[in-house]
């Protein structure tokens, strides 16, 4: 019987990648990538504790294209913190995070 690390890296690395469409900008279909608990470290100590500098980072560094390319970098962070709608982000960064309310099924399934 394997170590049950195995099972846990091996789950981990057969996750499908997740996809969105974000109708406000045209429409455009974005993927997150599957993000491990050292990702989410570094965004949160780059981002000092401030709650929107993480959001910013997740959509910085997990958002991609059907290519696994990141959509954004470093240098569009101005312009996403200043001339971008923050419920959108806010919506899209919960996204990059698996961040959700449970659907009607999920609630059931834990009943």
């Amino acid at each position: 019987m394997s170590k049950l690390i195995d099972v846990a890296v091996s789950h981990f690395n057969s996750r499908e990648v997740r996809q969105m469409q974000i109708p406000e900008w045209d429409n455009v279909t974005v993927y997150a990538k599957n993000l491990s608990l050292e990702d989410k470290h570094k965004w949160l100590k780059r981002a000092k504790g401030e709650t929107d500098e993480y959001l910013l980072y997740a959509v910085i560094f997990g958002l991609v294209d059907e290519n696994g390319e990141q959509v954004f970098d470093l240098g569009d962070k101005v312009k996403l913190k200043t001339n971008v709608d923050p419920e959108l982000l806010s919506k899209i960064a919960n996204f990059v995070l698996e961040v959700s309310a449970p659907t009607e099924e999920e609630r059931e399934k834990n009943f």
